[in-house]
C-alpha cells in the first residue's frame, strides 16, 4: 500500500513540474544569446576551431578546411622602410620574420598559406638569408629585385621565385601616398596565377612545426620568466616592442614606438608566439649589405602567454626548417601566428 501511495505522489509531482515548464514563457527558460561582439570574437572562433571538418595547419597550429591548406605557401619580402609604412596584409600571415638589412633598416618576410588578404605589400628586394627562410617553408618567394648574392642563391638553390621587375603579378599602387620603390603591391591570387603560368609546383612540401593542442604557459613544463613587455633594439633608430594583453592572451606589436597597424583595416598587429633568434652579422660591402649567420645553431628566446624561456635554435641547411629546443627537447608552439625576430645579439632584447 505504501509503495502505491509513494508512486502516486511521484506521478503528481512530475505532472505539476511538467505543467510549469510547459506554461513558462520561452524567453524565461532559455539563456539570453551572447552579445554580438562575443559571438564574433569568441563564440564563432571557438565553433570554427571545433568544426570536425577542419584540420590543423602545419604553420600556425589553428584549424582550417583541408582545401585552405592544400596550397603551396607564399613568402613575400615586405618593405619596412619608414616611407613604406604601414604595410598591407601582415595581419593574415601565419609567420612573419623580421631581420636587418642595410643600416638602419629592417625587412619582413611574410608567409601565407590558409589566409588570403585583399592585398600584400609593399614588396621589396631579396637577400640570401631572406631566401633561406622562404625555402624552409617551401614557399613561392616573392620579391622585387635583389642583391647579386641573392640572385646567385636563387639560381643555385632552384628557388621558385617571382620577381616584380619582370612579372606583371605586381604593380605600383599610388593611392597610398607612397612612392617608388616603396609602393609595389600584389595579391596572393596574382602570385598563384603567375606561379601556375611559370609551371611551379602548387603543393607544399615542408617540415611542419609542432603545436600544443591548446595554448599552454611555458611555466607548465619549463623554467620561465615573466615577459609582459618586450623591447628589441636593432639600433638607435629601429626598435620593435610587444605588450602582452592578459585578456586576449596575445602580444600587441609596436614599431619605433608607434602602434604597428595593418594598412588594410588599421587594426594593430597581434601575435601568439614570438621567437627571438641570435644570428651574428657581418657587413659585406660598401652599400652595407649584410651576412646573417642563419644556418647552424644559436641562442634564442621564446615568448608566449606573457612568459619567456631561453631556447636553442638549429637550422641544418638553406632548405631545412629552423627548429627550437628547450632543455634538449624540441619545443611545441602554442596555436596561433608567430613573429620570428632575427637579431645579431640577444643582449639587444629586454623583457619585464
Amino acid at each position: 500500500m505504501k509503495k502505491i501511495i509513494v508512486s502516486l505522489l511521484i506521478v503528481m509531482l512530475l505532472t505539476v513540474s511538467c505543467s510549469k515548464e510547459a506554461s513558462a514563457p520561452k524567453e524565461e527558460t532559455e539563456a539570453p544569446p551572447p552579445a554580438e561582439e562575443e559571438q564574433e570574437i569568441i563564440g564563432l572562433e571557438e565553433i570554427e576551431q571545433d568544426d570536425p571538418n577542419k584540420i590543423v595547419s602545419p604553420l600556425d597550429g589553428l584549424k582550417y578546411y583541408p582545401e585552405d591548406l592544400s596550397k603551396r605557401p607564399v613568402a613575400v619580402s615586405i618593405d619596412n622602410h619608414p616611407d613604406a609604412r604601414w604595410q598591407a596584409g601582415l595581419n593574415s600571415a601565419e609567420i612573419i620574420y623580421e631581420f636587418q638589412v642595410e643600416y638602419p633598416y629592417t625587412r619582413y618576410l611574410a608567409v601565407y598559406l590558409a589566409k588570403e588578404p585583399e592585398m600584400v605589400g609593399p614588396v621589396r628586394s631579396a637577400r640570401p638569408y631572406i631566401i633561406y627562410y622562404a625555402l624552409e617553408n617551401d614557399a613561392i618567394f616573392v620579391h622585387v629585385g635583389g642583391s647579386e648574392d641573392a640572385f646567385a642563391e636563387i639560381k643555385r638553390l632552384g628557388a621558385a621565385e617571382i620577381d616584380g621587375l619582370y612579372s606583371g603579378a605586381m604593380w605600383r599602387y599610388n593611392n597610398t601616398g607612397k612612392f617608388a620603390p616603396h609602393n609595389m603591391y600584389t595579391t596572393l591570387k596574382s602570385i598563384r596565377d603567375e606561379a601556375k603560368r611559370l609551371g611551379f609546383r602548387d603543393d607544399g612540401n615542408f617540415q611542419k612545426y609542432n603545436f600544443n593542442e591548446k595554448s599552454k604557459s611555458i611555466s607548465e613544463k619549463y623554467d620561465s620568466s615573466v615577459a609582459k613587455k618586450i623591447n628589441i633594439t636593432y639600433n638607435r633608430e629601429n626598435t620593435t616592442d610587444y605588450i602582452y594583453d592578459d585578456e586576449l592572451k596575445l602580444y600587441f606589436r609596436f614599431k619605433d614606438k608607434e602602434k604597428h597597424v595593418d594598412e588594410l583595416d588599421n587594426e594593430q598587429l597581434k601575435t601568439k608566439n614570438i621567437m627571438v633568434l641570435e644570428a651574428p652579422k657581418s657587413v659585406l660591402d660598401s652599400a652595407g649589405r649584410l651576412y646573417l649567420e642563419t644556418i647552424g645553431t644559436g641562442r634564442g628566446i621564446y615568448f608566449t602567454e606573457g612568459e619567456s624561456s631561453d631556447i636553442i635554435w638549429k637550422k641544418s641547411s638553406e632548405k631545412d626548417r629552423t627548429k627550437f629546443y628547450i632543455d634538449g627537447e624540441e619545443l611545441n608552439l602554442n596555436p596561433g601566428n608567430t613573429w620570428i625576430q632575427i637579431v645579431d645579439s640577444i643582449s639587444s632584447v629586454t623583457a619585464e
